[in-house]
């Protein structure tokens, strides 16, 4: 009988995403909103080093899961057609695994979370699938007015519930944006787009981890520019 592997948090951190099995139909309807964020936008720019640093020196020895080569049950095995299917694998292969990280880090525990949810929340986030070609955020990233309208309904979220930090993902890519107030201005600053495909730099899973650490701390944001100044429909 074949020996389960040991699966560590460090290994669960910075492996990439497993791929999304997508069903033979699905949805193929844009999602994106007509909203649009127009205060101060600024490129966070220290984000991957701020990842990076933020990692353990000294990992836990403890284990956290086991794979099984022939029988992996991590392995893709439910069709993913819409948002809400997209949502339920987010919700296992980011959130489950990274409590599981967290508790065996001992760290305390942090609400990180998407708006839906009826919880208290520390973070919100947006998800849109990945196949449809409007949702594609590198295509989006190079046109300015784009990009604002990209990032405009979970800076909406992060507006309304008065939170530092989210993210928007398609579960291929992803960014990571926060309120900061620089100098007495508040203003939005968005990371760089993180690929799950890359082979270097920093894991989706580990930017989760680090949203998460600041997130536990953060502070309900105190901004007081009117929503109608920052946010725009059409």
């Amino acid at each position: 009988m074949a020996t389960p592997r040991r699966i560590f948090s460090r290994e669960a951190v910075e492996c990439r995403l497993p791929e999304l099995l997508l069903a033979p139909h699905k949805t193929t309807s844009s999602a994106m909103h007509s909203i649009t964020y127009t205060g101060p936008l600024y490129l966070w720019s220290s984000f991957e080093t701020n990842v990076q640093a933020s990692m353990p020196t000294r990992w836990s020895h403890a284990v956290i899961d086991h794979s099984l080569q022939s029988r992996d049950i991590r392995r893709e095995g439910v069709y993913v057609g819409d948002e809400t299917g997209l949502q339920g694998r987010f919700e296992q292969v980011v959130g489950q695994v990274l409590g599981a990280v967290f508790r065996a880090e001992k760290t305390p525990d942090v609400s990180l979370v998407l708006n839906t949810a009826p919880v208290t929340l520390k973070a919100v986030g947006e998800l849109k699938v990945p196949w449809v070609d409007s949702h594609n955020l590198m295509h989006r990233y190079s046109d300015e007015q784009n990009w604002r309208s990209t990032i405009g309904q979970v800076v909406e979220y992060m507006i309304d519930q008065r939170v530092a930090y989210g993210f928007h993902s398609t579960y291929d890519h992803a960014v990571f944006l926060r309120q900061v107030q620089v100098n007495g201005t508040w203003r939005v600053e968005c990371s760089p787009i993180i690929d799950n495909n890359r082979t270097t730099g920093v894991s989706v899973k580990q930017c989760f981890w680090y949203l998460a650490l600041l997130a536990a701390a953060g502070q309900p944001v105190q901004n007081p520019t009117p929503k109608s100044r920052l946010i725009s429909r059409r």
